[in-house]
C-alpha cells in the first residue's frame, strides 16, 4: 500500500512531535526552595553541622574556594567539622537565581563573613556562583565557586 504525500507528511510531523522533548524552566517554588536551602547551608557552615551539610550537598559536589583550592563532599565536611576552620556573620546579598532547566538552578551573588583559619580571624567579601540540581526530587548543591573581587577590571574596546 502506497501512502500519499499528505499521509507521509502527517506521519512525519506526528513522529517529530513524539520525539520532541519539552524542557520547562524551574518553577518559582523551586527557586524559593533553593534559596531557603542556601540559607540552611549558611547556618550549617556557621555551626559546623556536618550532617546538615551532607544532606544539602550532592555526593558529586565540587567546591572551589576563593583561593582556588577545591574539595569534594567528604573533604569539605571533614574540614568544616575539624575545628580549625570556623565561620560567623555569614551573609549573602544581591543573590540572583537563574533556572537553567527544570532540574538545575544557578545562584550568583555576594557573600560577606568572618572566617577563622587556625587561630586567625579575617573578614572576607566574595562573589559566588553555586549550582543546584534536583536529585530524585530533592534539591542539592552540586557546585560552588567563589572569588575575591580584585577591583574594577575593564574590557578594552574592540576595534
Amino acid at each position: 500500500m502506497k501512502l500519499s504525500a499528505l499521509a507521509v507528511l502527517v506521519r512525519f510531523f506526528f513522529t517529530l512531535t513524539l520525539a520532541t522533548v519539552v524542557v520547562r524552566a524551574a518553577e518559582p517554588a523551586d527557586i524559593a526552595t533553593v534559596l531557603r536551602l542556601d540559607q540552611t547551608r549558611l547556618a550549617a557552615m556557621m555551626t559546623a553541622d556536618g550532617p546538615a551539610l551532607a544532606r544539602i550537598f550532592s555526593d558529586e559536589i565540587l567546591f572551589v574556594h576563593s583561593d582556588a583550592r577545591h574539595e569534594g563532599k567528604a573533604d569539605y565536611i571533614r574540614n568544616m567539622t575539624a575545628g580549625d576552620t570556623a565561620y560567623t556573620d555569614v551573609k549573602t546579598s544581591q543573590v540572583e537565581a537563574k533556572a537553567v532547566t527544570a532540574d538545575v538552578i544557578v545562584l550568583t551573588g555576594e557573600q560577606s563573613m568572618r572566617k577563622k583559619l587556625g587561630a586567625t580571624w579575617s573578614d572576607l567579601s566574595l562573589r559566588f556562583m553555586s549550582v543546584w540540581r534536583r536529585e530524585n526530587g530533592t534539591w542539592r548543591m552540586i557546585a560552588w565557586q567563589s572569588l575575591r573581587p580584585a577591583g574594577n577590571s575593564t574590557v578594552p574596546p574592540k576595534p
